[in-house]
């Protein structure tokens, strides 16, 4: 389910971490790598276990109104449909979801948290997507699916008071926040009315067939734990492209990701060539200086074509297609 960009830049931050460290343990170096992609599965059940406390809001909000001395017509035959949207039930009704809400202690049903869960149903009930659902007649589990999933789209994602929340919590949910809400889209995107509610989430790593471990899992575990055990040799081969320029004047962040993308294109023979060149000149767009995108690029190019004349650069499968 995290994409492999993901596990580049959390491997990529996690490398950062041990290289300017005075404890090289990369035993829990690697422990605290896993860790992270554990925080930010909890962080996906929290968001999932959220929309059922939204409409425990909502009905407490039209119980209040009901015994308004002043009560409204509107208040006295409230319009219920947000509260029985049958997409939402669907999710709350997963039997995997409540065994991770569990495990995890991510719900929300504390005093505290759901103070929080009223000041965010009140936001979300000014939005026009909201409106437009609690106005339209036709009521089915489809248009109460395309209404959540759109919900996500237009007010989950970038949520401002959503992110200061959760990073109040954690702080690393801040910066894993979109890629977990991303997550939960594609999650509930898969979603249907007939599917059984004991019905497994996918796991954070997707696992394919009869896999004893998901190769997404080793993938992150081998780019970390190589990188560092052949850290001389790929500072030798990016040093030798230098000319004239010592490797301590490179900033810390493009040598990092020379070196991720040499294990990446000597030891992954499934990953294209030009797959792994795409995703590290891309990740220094963001996480780099702004001249890295062009230094990597042209740096990558010399040491490909050095790597396949000394033969270190094998592919197969996919990895032949670039």
């Amino acid at each position: 389910m995290v994409s492999r960009n993901t596990i580049r830049i959390k491997v990529m931050q996690s490398l950062y971490t041990f290289f300017i460290s005075t404890d090289k343990d990369i035993l829990l170096s690697e422990k605290k790598l896993i860790n992270v992609f554990e925080d930010m599965y909890r962080l996906y059940i929290k968001i999932l276990a959220l929309f059922s406390p939204l409409t425990i809001v909502a009905e407490q909000v039209i119980e209040t109104k009901k015994n308004l001395f002043l009560a409204k017509a509107d208040d006295l035959s409230p319009n219920m449909k947000f509260i029985e949207n049958e997409f939402i039930k669907k999710i709350s009704d997963n039997q995997s979801l409540q065994k991770h809400i569990q495990k995890y202690g991510v719900g929300w049903e504390n005093d505290i948290e759901m103070i929080f869960v009223r000041k965010f149903y009140d936001s979300l009930t000014n939005q026009q997507v909201y409106i437009q659902y609690m106005q339209d007649d036709e009521e089915s589990f489809a248009k109460d699916k395309a209404f959540i999933l759109k919900l996500i789209e237009e007010f989950f994602l970038d949520n401002e008071d959503m992110i200061h929340y959760l990073s109040e919590m954690k702080l690393s949910w801040q910066l894993d926040y979109n890629d977990v809400i991303l997550m939960v889209y594609n999650t509930l995107k898969s979603f249907k009315k007939q599917q059984a509610d004991d019905i497994s989430l996918p796991p954070l790593f997707k696992i394919i067939d009869d896999e004893a471990i998901s190769e997404d899992r080793q993938f992150m575990s081998d780019l970390f734990l190589k990188t560092i055990k052949n850290d001389l040799e790929y500072e030798d081969i990016i040093t030798q492209k230098l000319h004239n320029w010592e490797a301590d004047r490179i900033a810390t962040i493009d040598l990092i990701l020379l070196k991720m993308a040499i294990c990446e294109l000597c030891n992954f023979p499934s990953i294209p060539i030009r797959v792994t060149m795409k995703e590290y000149i891309e990740i220094s767009k963001y996480y780099s200086t702004p001249k890295s995108r062009i230094f990597i690029n042209g740096l990558l190019d010399k040491i490909v074509d050095e790597l396949k004349e000394n033969n270190k650069i094998k592919k197969q499968g996919r990895g032949l297609m670039g």
